[in-house]
């Protein structure tokens, strides 16, 4: 049930380091759509993996919970028989002092009788003494049976031990793999938006070659802060800004506008739309908890999502800003407007 650790991690440290000189100078456009389509692929097959062990998380930790409860139940039971022991035992005990009593008794006085009486009393003290033997074997019957279902209940127990320690175990590996797919589906993305950035330089490159006009970027006039606060760097391309974080932050409006888009889109992840008039609209991808919805009035600053984090794993924010949908130089234009970027 655990998930092999696959290849693929260690193909994608060294293609992320080898990409930026690789991507840029040797391949064609339509070898970069191919390499950002193998990418989407990728990232596809990595989000299908966490979601099934997410799946199989639910039911394991179910199992475990069940498993934990049937042990609390089998030392009840334990408890309870030897109690149920200790009693019967006691009992045992009892009746034994109280048979040789009985036996030390009528010796004595047979000692001291003579005639029919010493006879009778022989017959009585017989009698008695067959009946305490008969009620001493049953008690012992009784507690050999009770024996032997207490050592079927410490096997079972011992038993339901191992199981609960396995599930634990494989609760813990599984934990891990999905910590180290959510790292690689992560780094896959990163390399996707390489691609993409390299894929519209190409593109750029080769319509200027023809008008160059055509490469001319729309001018954003508005004034737009920074989404987010806390973060640990920042890296701006000639399109979006990816900031790094390491701790749950809140995500803002860059200014006042409507929500248009917050959800799911694609294999890209979490993603939020903001449209803020004048054909401008700011764009926010990453491991974030939405807290919008589609068709929402939003303020500039107001909180749109919550970055989620995990110990000791620094993660990355996409952010863009996009006229007339085309990508402009958003670094550029939130450095106009926050004199501390």
């Amino acid at each position: 049930m655990i998930f092999r650790k696959p290849k693929l991690f260690l193909f994608l440290i060294l293609f992320v380091i080898t990409l930026p000189a690789s991507a840029k100078k040797k391949y064609s456009v339509s070898k970069l759509k191919d390499k950002v389509n193998q990418q989407v692929s990728i990232i596809s097959n990595l989000g299908a993996k966490i979601r099934t062990i997410e799946k199989e998380l639910g039911q394991i930790n179910d199992n475990y919970l069940s498993k934990t409860k049937e042990i609390r139940q089998i030392e009840t039971h334990i408890n309870t028989m030897r109690e149920n022991l200790s009693s019967s035992a006691q009992e045992i005990s009892q009746s034994y002092s109280k048979t040789k009593k009985i036996l030390n008794h009528y010796l004595l006085e047979l000692v001291d009788e003579k005639g029919q009486d010493k006879y009778l009393k022989r017959k009585i003290y017989i009698k008695l003494l067959k009946q305490k033997l008969a009620d001493l074997e049953q008690a012992q019957g009784s507690s050999q049976s009770l024996l032997v279902t207490l050592k079927e209940y410490e096997d079972r127990l011992t038993q339901s031990k191992r199981d609960e320690g396995a599930m634990y175990k494989l609760l813990i590996d599984l934990e891990d793999e999905k910590k180290r797919l959510g790292q690689e589906y992560i780094s896959s993305l990163e390399v996707k938006n390489e691609y993409e950035e390299t894929l519209e330089e190409a593109i750029a490159r080769k319509k200027a070659s023809r008008k160059r006009s055509k490469v001319a970027r729309s001018n954003v006039a508005i004034d737009l802060r920074r989404p987010i606060d806390n973060y640990t760097s920042i890296k701006g391309s000639k399109k979006g800004v990816t900031f790094k974080y390491s701790k749950v932050s809140p995500v803002y409006a860059s200014s006042s506008g409507k929500v248009v888009y917050a959800g799911e889109l694609a294999s890209y992840g979490k993603v939020i739309m903001v449209d803020h008039g004048q054909e401008i609209r700011s764009v926010i991808l990453g491991d974030i908890a939405i807290r919008v919805k589609k068709g929402d009035v939003v303020n500039k600053g107001g909180v749109l999502a919550y970055t989620n984090s995990d110990p000791g794993l620094t993660k990355s924010l996409y952010y863009e800003v996009r006229k007339k949908n085309i990508a402009q130089n958003t670094l550029n234009i939130l450095k106009k407007s926050n004199k501390n970027i």
